[in-house]
């Protein structure tokens, strides 16, 4: 059974706690990140999936001006064995936020060695417009994906 609901801060420690897909990393949540996690919560641009009741991932929208928005997303490792639904969930999650929000512009980044993140994005609806080198704090560059509307 599929759920997307409002995000609440617990649930990005939780994917933290069992290592985010995308770079393996696993740690204890921080007090940097408790602080991003409470503001992405209140935010009320923020969703979390489930599966069967288990986090397959937390994601959303950070505006960055009027209309305008980064899209983030963390899944964790066990992602793999709901792929399907995790797809939906991302997808279900993308439709909810742009719904209720009058976005002309979303925009997300996709590290270069993290191909499912590029399928991802093209499945979405997303369009490359670039490069960003050396974007990430480990150096790594990224490719600029956007949904306009």
């Amino acid at each position: 059974m599929i759920e997307i609901r409002h995000l609440k801060a617990e649930d990005i420690f939780e994917v933290v706690r069992s290592g985010v897909k995308e770079i393996g990393m696993k740690a204890e949540p921080e007090d940097n990140l408790k602080a991003l996690a409470a503001e992405r919560e209140d935010s009320g641009k923020c969703v979390t999936g489930l599966v069967n009741g288990h986090i397959v991932g937390c994601g959303g929208i950070d505006m960055y001006w009027e209309g305008a928005g980064r899209v983030w997303l963390l899944l964790p490792p066990y992602i793999n064995d709901h792929k399907k639904e995790g797809y939906q969930c991302i997808k279900q999650g993308l439709e909810r936020i742009l719904r209720d929000e009058t976005l002309h512009r979303v925009e997300g980044y996709a590290r270069v060695n993290f191909p499912e993140s590029h399928t991802l994005f093209r499945h979405l609806g997303f369009e490359i417009e670039g490069r960003a080198r050396k974007y990430t704090p480990d150096k790594v560059d990224c490719i600029l994906y956007a949904l306009v509307r």
